[in-house]
């Protein structure tokens, strides 16, 4: 890292202001030569702001008025010393900015390079790291608070204690290989620190439901065959006419994706293409993604026309979303020759009488949909983990139950004494103490440039 990278930190495009980035042992120097105030950068103490003028190192020339913000090694977000150039968003001066400071001898940066480099300089940890991605690309209120409380830490909190144990236990059980006779080692005493290890991951691990919850929500797919109502309920969650609807079958060729808030939880609704027999091709596709989007579903939400009796179609339905969480939604109430009631299909899962014409049932259709999330903590009160973590937790898990097999069964110390090494290694992952250089790499490169 003793190059000094650039990049865009704000997004690409015209705007009222794009901040351009600099980082490393160089940074002071290149800005220092394409910018001119009444104060040398030299003299500037960290963390403050300076106005003056960007400029052609080869000219001379005025590019734009900016502001220039001074981080110092170690205290910035990268833990080298930093810049950040706060100019006018024009993306063809930006361009420029970047192009000159790349000739003067700078490294344009890699995605994610910048908060990589911040941990490798030991200012926050892989679970810190993964968080701010996290927090970018939050889809509601919760997910981000639940974001930001991993960034804080928490997580990392919560494992500390745990891998510290494992460390010393490793030194304690190592000790009494090579020296049994002078460790006092009982098969009690460690047994009983496993155990506790094991409870503390088994809650940890319980906030992987809801942290998954806050930031993806849940996926709710409409379904139902042909002209029974789907895009008509959509249009009526959302308070606007987003899917077309008319009378004609098979309207709905592709599934449109599309998001309310219940409760503050993300609910993604997916209206489908009707599921029948088709020889048209496009529809036909259509009906491949619906069985696809109901296989990935939390919640279903089957629409059925109260108007017709049940056909094979709703029949095929009922099979693809029987092993599904599914609301039964009874759509044309309004409709005088109704022929089928809540009673008659009332085995099948809870049952919503509406109208989409009307609005009637709608609220209870929310209602229902908040019943089945149930009663959501608030994320201050979730320890947060993403899929990585609680797959190397079950893990390790998986791990330590065989470890306390081992010591139930009285096996000889060194039979189980690398599977604490590995569950130790396991939990470093997370922190990215022991974290491969590849799961490292994979991690920033889901990150922006310029982040």
């Amino acid at each position: 890292m003793n190059d000094t990278i650039v990049a865009l930190s704000t997004p690409y495009g015209e705007s009222g202001i794009g901040v351009i980035r600099l980082s490393g042992p160089l940074s002071l120097d290149l800005a220092q030569r394409i910018f001119k105030s009444r104060k040398r950068l030299s003299d500037v103490p960290s963390h403050r702001a300076v106005f003056g003028y960007i400029i052609d190192p080869k000219t001379g020339d005025r590019l734009d008025e900016c502001l220039l913000l001074v981080l110092r090694f170690p205290h910035s977000y990268t833990g080298e010393d930093t810049v950040e150039i706060s100019v006018h968003g024009s993306p063809i001066l930006e361009e420029l900015i970047i192009k000159i400071l790349i000739e003067l001898g700078a490294r344009l940066a890699l995605p994610g390079e910048f908060t990589k480099r911040a941990f490798l300089n030991g200012k926050l940890d892989l679970s810190r790291a993964e968080a701010i991605i996290d927090i970018i690309q939050s889809r509601s209120e919760v997910g981000l608070k639940s974001s930001y409380i991993q960034l804080q830490g928490k997580l990392s909190e919560e494992l500390r204690p745990i891998i510290d144990m494992l460390k010393d236990l490793i030194a304690e059980l190592e000790a009494g290989i090579d020296f049994p006779e002078e460790v006092d080692f009982s098969y009690e005493k460690l047994e009983g620190k496993i155990e506790y290890i094991v409870e503390r991951l088994c809650k940890i691990l319980n906030g992987a439901y809801f942290t998954r919850l806050y930031r993806k929500g849940l996926y709710c797919p409409i379904v139902g065959r042909t002209n029974v109502g789907k895009s008509s309920l959509l249009n009526v969650l959302l308070g606007e006419e987003r899917a077309i609807v008319t009378p004609i079958p098979g309207t709905t060729r592709d599934t449109i994706i599309e998001s309310i808030s219940i409760e503050g939880i993300p609910v993604t609704l997916v209206d489908t293409a009707g599921i029948r027999d088709t020889q048209d091709l496009v529809e036909s596709i259509g009906v491949d993604r619906t069985l696809s989007v109901i296989e990935n579903a939390d919640i279903v939400i089957w629409v059925i026309d109260v108007t017709e009796s049940l056909r094979e179609d709703d029949l095929e339905i009922e099979r693809l979303t029987r092993e599904k969480k599914r609301i039964l939604v009874l759509n044309k109430i309004d409709v005088n020759n109704r022929v089928i009631y809540t009673d008659d299909i009332r085995d099948l899962g809870p049952v919503i009488e509406i109208s989409c014409k009307t609005g009637e049932g709608i609220d209870g259709l929310k209602l229902k949909l908040k019943e089945i999330l149930g009663e959501v903590p608030s994320p201050n009160q979730v320890i947060p983990i993403n899929s990585r973590h609680e797959a190397l937790i079950k893990r390790c898990i998986d791990v330590l139950s065989d470890v306390l097999n081992g010591i139930r069964s009285r096996l000889p110390v060194d039979v189980f004494a690398g599977d604490i090494w590995e569950s130790y290694n396991i939990l470093g992952e997370i922190t990215g103490e022991t974290a491969d250089i590849d799961i490292v790499e994979e991690i920033f490169s889901r990150f922006c440039v310029g982040k």
